[in-house]
């Protein structure tokens, strides 16, 4: 098992074995303020977790190879490896957060980070979307995150449910849309 420095264990042959993504590149961004617990990576080729790795444990999180784009090598807590850029990042979490159920966490999302337009385009292309419905509501604590994700969604885009397609950001201060995609 591959231990050590973070771009030890993303080295591929052609093209490296994945790239820090999701959470991990929205936080290195900016877009998303939280601490970073494990540097997760989306891989066509791995899955799992390795500990004692540089600069954390890492997470292996298997991505179909047609979301496999949209990185650049560039430095990230102290090395320099593949990441995906803000855009990529949040299509790479929007998929896997609807393949597991999780929430986006759209409302703590910092949207000036974010080229909209790309965003729109990258969308379409991947076929990914902000959602398809409502938020999930459950009992106690649950529903009254959904509620409190409904009403943040309500004050920034003007709607319940997370937009999708290339007009997802419409009301968004300073947004317009693209003239062609």
């Amino acid at each position: 098992m591959l231990r050590g420095r973070l771009s030890r264990c993303l080295a591929g042959r052609a093209e490296p074995a994945g790239y820090v993504s999701f959470l991990s590149a929205l936080i290195h961004h900016g877009a998303l303020v939280d601490a970073m617990a494990v540097v997760q990576v989306a891989s066509p080729e791995r899955s799992g977790r390795m500990g004692g790795t540089s600069p954390g444990p890492v997470e292996f999180i298997p991505i179909p190879r047609d979301l496999h784009h949209g990185w650049r090598v560039e430095p990230f807590e102290g090395e320099v490896v593949p990441v995906a850029g803000v855009e990529k990042a949040l299509v790479d979490w929007l998929w896997w957060a609807e393949e597991r159920g999780l929430d986006p966490r759209l409302e703590e999302m910092e949207w000036d980070r974010f080229d909209l337009h790309a965003l729109a385009r990258l969308l379409a292309e991947t076929g990914v979307t902000m959602g398809e419905g409502p938020p999930r509501t459950g009992e106690g604590p649950c529903h009254d995150q959904a509620r409190a994700r409904a009403e943040a969604l309500r004050a920034t885009f003007g709607v319940t449910r997370a937009p999708s397609g290339p007009d997802f950001a419409r009301g968004v201060p300073g947004w317009s849309a693209p003239e062609a995609l």
